[in-house]
């Protein structure tokens, strides 16, 4: 899981870290150099299982590092990548871990039931999640994502191009892209699921998300694999300088118009 200094709640990491399967490790990664006093208790109430890794980066937060940190750390065969305020079932890893056990090519995104916000409750309830949780956005590919560490690997890890560098990161979609282009067998299972509590700011719009859509949306249309900028920096390459034009022109739109702006159908569909 990753944060920028940004997160309010840590209660992710009991919900992954207090799992019934025996043989995983959690990892909580902070792009900055200064860490929640709270995270670091909550890392050393689950230690040896917890670790925490500071990036000590400054700037614009690009959640892309973290998770390339994170993959390059990682010491498991199999990694889940959820975001970092979610709430899971104490045999959620065992779970995923039995779905993936049989297929080394699988590649999985949970289902997430976010808590309406006329639902609220500021104390986090399992039960009470089971309940009120309602299914917004099926696809959510920044949910969790589970994988063969071998195959982002493979694929160069996420991508660091400075397109990606906001907050409201669309990496999640191109990862996704990436490793369907690859040939994996990508699913949704029905079971297990996420629950997010609800927090200010969720499913804000940005438009930065639309942008970074089109870099992918080119990718889908040409099969590329291998992030633009990625963990090894021997295989980088540059965006063809079309895509970059229209991300530049939409980035204009956006700007002078707001949500209301509607991009050319050639941006939309990378053409």
């Amino acid at each position: 899981m990753i944060d920028g200094s940004f997160r309010e709640a840590f209660h992710a990491i009991p919900a992954f870290a207090q799992q019934s399967f025996a043989d995983f490790e959690l990892i909580w990664v902070e792009y900055y150099g200064t860490v929640d006093p709270a995270v670091n208790a909550a890392i050393a109430a689950e230690a040896p299982r917890a670790r925490l890794l500071t990036l000590g980066r400054t700037g614009v937060y690009h959640s892309s590092y973290c998770f390339n940190a994170g993959i390059c750390a990682a010491r498991g065969e199999l990694v889940l990548i959820p975001d970092g305020d979610l709430v899971v079932e104490p045999d959620f890893v065992e779970r995923m871990w039995l779905l993936h056990e049989r297929n080394p090519r699988l590649v999985t995104y949970n289902y997430r039931y976010n808590e309406p916000k006329d639902c609220h409750r500021d104390e986090v309830d399992l039960a009470h999640l089971r309940q009120t949780g309602v299914l917004t956005h099926p696809s959510n590919w920044g949910g969790c994502l589970g994988v063969r560490r071998r195959w982002l690997v493979e694929l160069n890890g996420y991508d660091q191009h400075p397109v990606f560098a906001t907050g409201d990161h669309g990496n999640d979609f191109d990862m996704y892209v990436r490793l369907k282009n690859l040939g994996l067998e990508v699913c949704w299972p029905r079971e297990p699921v996420l629950y997010h509590p609800w927090h200010p700011g969720t499913l804000a719009f940005a438009y930065t998300h639309r942008l970074q859509a089109l870099m992918t949306q080119d990718r889908a249309h040409r099969l590329t694999t291998l992030a633009y900028r990625g963990i090894d920096s021997t295989r980088d390459s540059e965006p063809p300088a079309s895509v970059l034009d229209a991300i530049d022109e939409a980035r204009r739109g956006f700007e002078q118009h707001g949500a209301a702006y509607q991009m050319a159908p050639a941006a939309r569909f990378g053409a």
